[in-house]
């Protein structure tokens, strides 16, 4: 329970930063710098991306399919090609029961224009504010459909 918002990434300006990643609309992919443009050398052609995770640790960039990032209050990952600082790909679809992003936006400035931010920082603090989520499992679209969801109203 909090009623104090995550910070984006101090270092990029902009992006969500969790485990050793950060995580950023593409609109914001130059900011993290020289791997993705490298990775992008890499990526299949036909790849239709919206989010960009870098691995600060190991350099590995993903490119994630998120096709309702600016419609959906915790936007659902979709198909992911993840390049690693070698130029190799990797592809991973989605599962059955796919992650879900919090937070939307962390990953984009005050000023994108795609969805409306202040309403998305009110979605944060208002399931934050929950009592008894169990934090190791809201990743999953399921558990938030059948757990949060209901609680918020929606």
């Amino acid at each position: 329970m909090t009623d104090e918002l995550p910070k984006r990434s101090k270092r990029f300006g902009v992006g969500k930063e969790i485990g050793g990643a950060v995580y950023v609309h593409r609109d914001y992919e130059d900011r993290l710098g020289d791997a993705v443009k490298e990775a992008k050398k890499h990526l299949p052609e036909n790849v239709n991306y919206h989010v960009v995770k870098l691995n600060q640790r190991t350099g590995a960039v993903s490119f994630v399919q998120c096709v309702d990032f600016d419609t959906a209050p915790e936007p659902t990952v979709g198909d992911i090609v993840t390049i690693d600082a070698e130029g190799n790909s990797r592809h991973r679809s989605q599962p059955r029961d796919p992650e879900i992003y919090h937070h939307k936006w962390l990953f984009v400035a005050d000023d994108y224009a795609g969805f409306d931010v202040g309403q998305s920082k009110q979605r944060s603090l208002a399931w934050s504010a929950l009592e008894g989520v169990d934090r190791k499992r809201i990743g999953r679209k399921s558990y938030w459909d059948e757990t949060v969801l209901p609680r918020l109203g929606g």
